[in-house]
């Protein structure tokens, strides 16, 4: 469920002891200039985990997802518990406070099979809130809406990035741009990202966001206005404050409960369940599960 992980580190002892650590790899350096002063920073990396020292602070950044895969990919199924582990194994690598690792930036969502084709889906999303989904890559089967926003949405096509590990899968994924969003769900440290119950403020959070989209369902027989993007569009350029949600609403009551929208809300819920259960690893991770086992029972006691 998580994926990108950013936090950041101010005190100035446990700064030391990470940056000290054997286990890094220097990457280098660069010089900027602010107004009359040159900051610096340098920049190490363990595995797809970056580090980067400034004179005040030290920020850990990278996919925490691709981290518990050995780097290799981010498309299946990340359980909790796995995410809590891998949390704790970093912990222990670089004897972390976790309580003196402040959040900055969070990127979360769900993977999820519908019945129809994931093409489809991503092109028929229209908007998230009053802001339109665009395509800002040349990939097709991507949209991101709030580019200049304190979150990002984005829905994906997660088979066409890795065509091999899964297959027609959706992703649909909220990336925080600003602490502030993060700190509003309740969560402000790595230790917060170790406690089981924490993940339904992301769940929740997640559910929230998609039950704010405008999705096209052509499926139903309805009057084609509501099929128009110019329709949308002179309501948010034209229509009173409240007139697009109060259009949306009436929209999706026209189409029924039994609508693309709300079938996909329900896969999701199903899906976010399943990533809270405790997961038993196969063969060939029971070495690596045996340690992280270790982690997980040490902090649930």
């Amino acid at each position: 469920m998580l994926d990108l992980l950013k936090f950041r580190i101010t005190d100035a002892a446990l700064i030391n002891t990470v940056w000290d650590n054997d286990l890094l790899e220097y990457v280098g350096k660069s010089e900027r200039l602010f107004i009359d002063e040159i900051k610096e920073k340098q920049t190490k990396k363990y595995k797809n985990l970056y580090f980067v020292k400034y004179q005040n602070r030290l920020e850990i950044s990278g996919s925490i997802h691709y981290y518990y895969n050995n780097e290799l990919h981010n498309a299946d199924d990340f359980y909790i518990e796995f995410c809590i582990n891998a949390i704790l194994e970093i912990k222990y690598l670089f004897n972390l406070n976790l309580n003196k690792c402040y959040l900055v930036n969070l990127e979360y969502g769900v993977n999820v099979n519908p019945k129809i084709e994931v093409s489809y889906l991503i092109h028929n999303l229209i908007y998230h809130e009053k802001r339109q989904f665009t395509r800002t890559t040349t990939h097709f089967d991507f949209k991101q809406a709030g580019n200049e926003a304190y979150k990002q949405v984005k829905a994906y096509n997660k088979s066409v990035q890795f065509p091999h590990e899964c297959e027609n899968t959706f992703r649909f994924e909220i990336r925080t741009k600003q602490a502030k969003f993060i700190k509003s769900l309740g969560l402000f440290t790595l230790q917060d990202l170790t406690i089981l119950s924490n993940y339904n403020l992301l769940i929740n959070s997640l559910l929230k966001e998609w039950d704010n989209v405008l999705l096209f369902d052509e499926s139903k027989k309805i009057d084609c206005k509501f099929f128009n993007t110019h329709f949308w569009e002179d309501i948010i350029k034209n229509g009173s404050r409240n007139k697009f949600n109060n259009q949306k609403k009436q929209y999706y009551k026209k189409l029924g409960a039994n609508n693309l929208q709300t079938n996909i809300r329900k896969i999701m819920e199903r899906k976010t369940k399943y990533l809270k259960m405790v997961h038993i690893p196969t063969i060939t991770k029971l070495e690596t599960a045996q340690l992280q086992i270790q982690f997980f029972a040490t902090q649930v006691k």
